[in-house]
């Protein structure tokens, strides 16, 4: 029993490698799809951040043109949006499943996020800040999925254009400074 659990275990590592290597190699000429996926998937895993920015600073390096650089924010802005559906997707799932008792809990806020949830949801994602801690509960006292997609896209594709086009501003600087790229980008990092 212990071998074959091994052996399927094994299986499916090798599966999964070089099916990551296969989605690697075609994504790697197409940098919208790259940062489509990174964004979703850095966004759809709950309080934890998966640096996808990196990557979006990368080619924002690379990319001159100013509507280049407003595409890439753009679906960026796309793939957290979807990402943050699965987080809604959490939040609901977890009031259908919490006791009565605590349920009542959360009416007050729900009263409070049917008034002002847009303006809630639209605050904490246009900031790099983490906001499942809002997000969840906000799906979970039952927040229209429409506004909070639409919320969230405009957050999320804020945050994208101030990344990408401060980015892009301060990587001019240092170029012009002489300051070496295996510098520059730990520092967008940072300040990211």
């Amino acid at each position: 029993m212990y071998i074959e659990v091994k052996n399927m275990a094994g299986s499916f590592t090798e599966a999964f490698t070089e099916g990551l290597e296969v989605l690697i190699n075609t994504l790697e000429g197409n940098p919208y799809a790259l940062i489509l996926l990174l964004s979703m998937i850095g966004n759809s895993i709950p309080y934890a951040s998966v640096p996808y920015y990196l990557v979006l600073l990368v080619y924002t390096y690379r990319a001159r043109d100013p509507l280049e650089l407003a595409a890439l924010a753009l679906v960026s802005g796309v793939g957290a949006t979807v990402g943050k559906l699965v987080i809604y997707a959490i939040g609901r799932g977890v009031s259908r499943v919490i006791p009565e008792r605590d349920r009542k809990n959360v009416e007050l806020f729900g009263r409070l996020i049917k008034k002002w949830g847009f303006l809630f949801v639209l605050a904490v994602t246009s900031t790099p800040i983490p906001d499942d801690v809002i997000l969840i509960p906000i799906a979970f006292a039952g927040y229209s999925v429409s506004l909070y997609f639409i919320a969230t896209l405009i957050g999320k594709s804020i945050v994208s254009l101030l990344i990408v086009f401060f980015g892009r501003g301060l990587t001019q600087i240092a170029e012009s400074a002489g300051v070496p790229l295996y510098i520059q980008l730990p520092l967008l990092l940072a300040i990211s």
